[in-house]
């Protein structure tokens, strides 16, 4: 099924675009679906997205159609999804 990838923020810069169309399998987990999208990207991109060990970095934040994902429940994806993809911003 086609789902878009939006890109917010910093991460938009990483990966060069606004948004990305990508084809994943309807039981794909979040972890799937960010390692596809880190491989299919630019290497700042994956850098970003995945840590030195290829695991999810805590400070990426995904939301699903605008409400926010628990990183460990299952999706509920239909075709047209939207996940975006941003980062904590923090600062002092």
């Amino acid at each position: 099924m086609l789902i878009n990838i939006r890109f917010d923020t910093q991460v938009r810069k990483l990966a060069g675009c606004n948004r990305m169309p990508v084809n994943v399998d309807a039981s794909a987990s979040l972890e799937q679906i960010i390692r596809q999208v880190a491989d299919q990207g630019t290497a700042q991109l994956r850098d970003n997205l995945l840590d030195s060990q290829g695991s999810i970095r805590s400070s990426i934040l995904v939301f699903l159609d605008d409400d926010l994902v628990d990183k460990d429940k299952r999706l509920k994806l239909h075709e047209g999804s939207e996940l975006t993809f941003s980062t904590l911003i923090s600062g002092g």
